[in-house]
Order: C-alpha cells, then structure tokens, then sequence
C-alpha cells in the first residue's frame, strides 16, 4: 500500500511537473519574449508594406486612367472638330444652291420651290446634327468626373452614329436639291433646234 501511495503521489508530482514546464520556460526564457516582439515587428512590417504597395497601385492606377481619359479627350474633341467641319461644309453647299436657285428664278423665270423645300429639309438635318454635336461636346467635360469613361465612350459613339444618319439625310436631300434646280432649268430653258448635216 504504501508503494501504491508513493507511486501515486509520484505520478501525479510528476505530471504537475510537466504541466507547469512550458510555462515556467516561457517566463523564464528572456528570448521567448524577443522572439514575439521580433514576430511583432515583422508582421507589422509586412502589414505597412502590403498598404504601400496596395498606395502605389492605386496611385498608378489613377494616373493610368488619367491618361487614358486625357488621350480620350484629344480624341474626342478632335471628332467633334471633324463633325462641325462636315456640318459647316453642308451649310456652305445649302448657300451656294440657294444662291443658284435664286439667279435660275431671277434670270430664267424658273420654279425653284421643289429647290428650297430640299434646302429647308436639307438645314433641318444640319441643325439636328449640330445640336447632337454639342451635347457631344458636353459630355467630353462628363469624362473627368465619371469613374467609368468606357460608358461615356460608348455613347460617345451611339452619339455620332446618329450625327452620321443626319448628315447622310442632308447629303440626299442636297442632292434632290441639285436635281430640283436642273429640272426646273431644263424647263425654261429653249431646246435648241437640231444642226443641219452636211448633206442639206
């Protein structure tokens, strides 16, 4: 009995012992608690580089968008330029008939209704053209602002798409207008008798 006793007591000193090792290492070793800090520093080194490095990325990013918006702001202004060239040529075409129908009626006496009702429909374009190229034109001013240009872009597109439709109905009706003043000066105009051949 007294054997079981002490082996008893023994065993359960024994694993007192082993329960309180690891902790009484650890608050006795002075490197255990370097070591952590070490940990500490690292992670928290780590933890400041990763937010640099997210800082530096989003920087880059930002200027890269910056860029594109800017080099989409040349590009599109200079659409916009070639749009309101296109449309001022319309409108010098539209002046120059006007006129021919003008000097067609005054000299030759020709009806040149047909003529101006082309024009009229011809400027009516024009004007509907023009007035979706400066909402183009507003919506270039839109591309700082937005945090998709893409978007913008498209309907930049979808925009001149439509601007196309109208000056393509302009160049018809000019063209009808052309037809218009030939046909009203053929019908005034004498039909010239035929040469006499040779023969006679």
């Amino acid at each position: 009995m007294k054997r079981s006793v002490l082996l008893i007591s023994l065993t359960v000193s024994f694993l007192t012992l082993l329960t309180a090792l690891p902790v009484l290492a650890q608050e006795a070793t002075p490197t255990s608690a370097a070591r952590r800090d070490r940990i500490e520093n690292r992670v928290g080194e780590r933890q400041s580089n990763m937010e640099k490095r997210k800082a530096e990325i989003q920087a880059k990013r930002t200027e890269k968008q910056q860029q594109i918006v800017a080099l989409m702001k040349e590009k599109l202004s200079a659409v916009i330029d070639r749009l309101n060239n296109a449309a001022g040529r319309l409108r010098e075409h539209v002046g120059k008939l006007r006129n021919r129908a003008a000097e067609a009626a005054k000299n030759l006496g020709a009806d040149t209704s047909k003529v101006e009702t082309a024009l009229k429909e011809t400027e009516r374009h024009i004007g509907l053209a023009e007035t979706a190229i400066a909402d183009l034109k507003s919506k270039i001013s839109g591309l700082e602002s937005t945090s998709t240009p893409k978007d913008v872009a498209q309907t930049f597109r979808t925009g001149v798409q439509g601007i196309k439709v109208h000056f393509e109905d302009a160049r018809k009706n000019l063209v009808n207008a052309v037809k218009a003043l030939k046909d009203a000066a053929k019908e005034v105009r004498p039909i010239r008798p035929a040469e006499p051949t040779g023969g006679e």
